[in-house]
């Protein structure tokens, strides 16, 4: 995938660029702390999580069945034998749109169930932010989970990390139905309590319903590390059930996962990982090793199984 990205970006690059941007590539995608940059029209940096992107293609290339709505999808486009939405990010985000021929590049993209191209002004690097340098930027931006600084060509700039479940709710309607509990029941009688950590604002309301509707005990979380400094004021014997997300500030999911599994006393408690940017490679490796199954965000249904399948009594 990673080489796919390279290609492109490698053509709409200055070449002294070119040797930075080979450094910060993975070869197998499968880095939490990697995103793509990219601008959008305000010429302000957004970024991406790599692991749910599969590649960039050039958008004058396309051959594309243009809507004649208001909606976020631009239009379908048959890309690799596939019928793929396009959408405008830069419409959802609330940017200017500019047209057509000042767009550069789409962004092959599929997590959440979904596979979609966004089309963007113009990328820039890979880069490598760590979830110690980021800071949450929900309250001010709802789009958006966290802010960080990248540097750019020397020079340091801000960077927004935005809401990429947040954008798959807005732009496909039907997927917000996975969110709908109707006729789900709760079979399990413990009261111990499921730890839950997640930094999208509308994911944790979404999963706070769900845990109020079932009348499950719980504490939500905006990030990994509020989890994990919570530990210390409870007793392994109160904890039924961890769930966190991967991509998270101040401490992501895998950090949330080597914390608890270094932890011999949380050994009888499981882990579940609940997210939309796991691809195939990141669930083999993280799968049996120490969590007990990865599930797509938002899916009530597979949650509420997963949850009676995994949680202490």
């Amino acid at each position: 995938m990673t080489d796919n990205i390279v290609s492109i970006i490698d053509d709409h690059i200055e070449d002294d660029d070119e040797l930075d941007l080979v450094k910060l590539v993975s070869t197998d995608a499968n880095d939490s702390n990697q995103y793509l940059l990219f601008l959008g029209s305000n010429n302000q940096y957004y970024a991406k999580n790599v692991s749910k992107i599969e590649e960039l293609l050039v958008y004058k290339d396309l051959d594309i069945a243009y809507n004649n709505d208001d909606s976020y999808i631009l239009g379908t486009a048959n890309i690799r034998d596939k019928m793929t939405s396009i959408v405008n990010f830069d419409k959802w985000i609330g940017n200017e749109i500019l047209s057509d021929d000042q767009y550069e590049l789409v962004i092959i993209t599929s997590y959440g169930g979904r596979r979609f191209a966004l089309v963007v002004k113009e990328v820039e690097y890979i880069v490598t932010i760590n979830s110690t340098n980021m800071t949450s930027n929900s309250e001010n931006n709802s789009k958006a989970s966290f802010i960080s600084k990248v540097n750019i060509n020397g020079e340091e700039k801000l960077c927004t990390i935005f809401d990429s479940d947040m954008l798959l709710l807005d732009v496909f309607d039907n997927i917000g139905k996975q969110g709908n509990i109707k006729g789900i029941k709760r079979k399990n009688t413990t009261d111990k309590l499921i730890l839950f950590a997640d930094d999208s604002r509308f994911v944790r309301k979404i999963v706070e319903n769900f845990f109020i509707q079932l009348k499950y005990n719980y504490r939500i979380y905006n990030d990994g590390q509020e989890l994990i400094d919570d530990l210390e004021s409870l007793s392994p014997l109160e904890i039924g059930l961890f769930i966190t997300d991967l991509e998270m500030p101040q401490a992501n999911g895998r950090e949330v996962i080597e914390f608890i599994r270094k932890n011999n006393i949380y050994d009888d408690i499981n882990i579940l990982v609940h997210t939309n940017m796991a691809n195939d490679v990141m669930k083999e490796e993280l799968v049996g090793k120490d969590i007990s199954q990865v599930i797509d965000k938002i899916d009530m249904l597979l949650l509420s199984q997963a949850i009676e399948d995994f949680i202490s009594e």
